[in-house]
């Protein structure tokens, strides 16, 4: 490609899906993040204060752990390009913080009404399978339903509901591997203690981690986003699918703490083994629905000229992006990496179709004025 030259035109600015930090539904949020912190630290800080060297062996290791899953889910669970970085780290700190302090609340109050109501024995059976689907499903959704109330702009597709879902899941299942850690601390009495909180660990996040509740509240997320995206269907119909989603949800969630197929190492993978082929229809299904709307989207903004001959097949690829870009010479290549944002954010915004008339029409503008700017020798 030849060289380039940038002219000083003033480019039209174009949005892209922010964390409104003004919003009403950020500061819910965070007052939630914080409430979350502080019950843990209350049931738990004792404990972490009295065996530093453990704890800190432990958070690092659930460090590693959560950060190659967040890039996994980032890179692999949303087509096209990943979800914001700050509003993928609101996600898993609201699984970690919020729905991990609201969970331990909620299923203390429920384990105890039912031990009540049925009996010591049948509730240290039964209790996690029948009160911990419905507490953590639901805390944990709540977490996807407020990231939508953070910015219309997050949680616009059912492929987005399902990503932000799996890392709201993912924070979750971190924390949640810290608890059993630290709750394995108390119950040796310390001895052995880095030993024996290591191996929970080591268990949960390689023996069960793969079907755990990632997958779980990635389905109920690609319901909820459905419900958002989905304007141009009934509300019921989109209603239902919501709560079907929560419903399944829950029943990946009953099956996986149910005292069924406990009796064997191999049983046991096989409770995880089911959510994660749940979850991977759930993926499949989301991911052919999302790119066949992008695809004709691209199709008609090819017809507008917001694209040209090609573009398309560019722009829905990350590495055809990347590959594009690096044939771009230096001095032009951070002008059509801001050419292809904009793209993208025309497509994004179109694909959901929730844009208010004139929207497409300003985003295009920008594309024409940020294409005009990159003069080629």
């Amino acid at each position: 490609m030849t060289n380039a030259v940038l002219a000083a035109t003033p480019v039209t600015a174009v949005r892209r899906p922010p964390v409104r930090a003004a919003s009403l539904g950020f500061w819910v949020f965070s007052a939630y993040l914080l409430f979350g912190a502080w019950t843990l630290w209350k049931d738990f800080g004792a404990i972490a204060g009295a065996f530093p060297a453990v704890t800190a062996v432990n958070l690092l290791f659930l460090v590693v752990t959560s950060t190659v899953g967040m890039w996994l889910a980032r890179r692999v669970l949303r087509p096209v390009q990943a979800p914001p970085l700050a509003a993928s780290w609101l996600a898993v700190g609201w699984g970690a913080l919020a729905a991990t302090g609201l969970a331990l609340i909620l299923n203390s109050l429920n384990q105890s009404t039912l031990s009540e109501a049925a009996g010591l024995q049948f509730a240290g059976r039964w209790g996690a399978a029948l009160t911990a689907p419905i507490d953590e499903e639901t805390v944990k959704l709540l977490g996807v339903v407020l990231l939508a109330a953070v910015s219309s702009r997050l949680v616009r597709s059912a492929a987005d509901g399902l990503v932000y879902g799996a890392l709201v899941g993912l924070g979750f299942q971190v924390a949640e591997n810290l608890v059993y850690g630290f709750n394995q601390v108390a119950a040796t009495g310390g001895v052995g203690s880095a030993g024996s909180a290591f191996d929970v660990l080591v268990i949960r996040v390689l023996g069960t981690g793969y079907g755990s509740h990632w997958a779980m509240t990635a389905v109920a997320g690609a319901g909820i986003g459905y419900f958002v995206g989905a304007a141009g269907r009934p509300r019921s119909r989109r209603l239902l699918v919501a709560l079907g989603g929560l419903a399944l949800a829950m029943a990946m969630h009953f099956q996986f703490d149910s005292p069924f197929l406990d009796g064997t190492v191999w049983e046991s993978l096989l409770k995880p083994a089911v959510n994660l082929v749940v979850v991977m229809v759930a993926f499949v299904l989301v991911r052919r629905r999302f790119l066949a709307r992008w695809r004709e989207v691209c199709a008609e903004e090819t017809v507008s000229g917001a694209l040209r001959a090609g573009e398309a097949q560019v722009l829905s690829q990350r590495h055809a992006r990347r590959r594009s870009l690096r044939r771009i010479p230096s001095p032009a290549r951070s002008a059509v990496k801001r050419l292809q944002t904009a793209q993208l954010d025309l497509l994004e915004n179109r694909v959901p179709d929730m844009e208010p008339p004139g929207a497409a029409e300003q985003l295009r503008a920008a594309i024409a004025e940020r294409r005009a700017a990159i003069r080629w020798a």
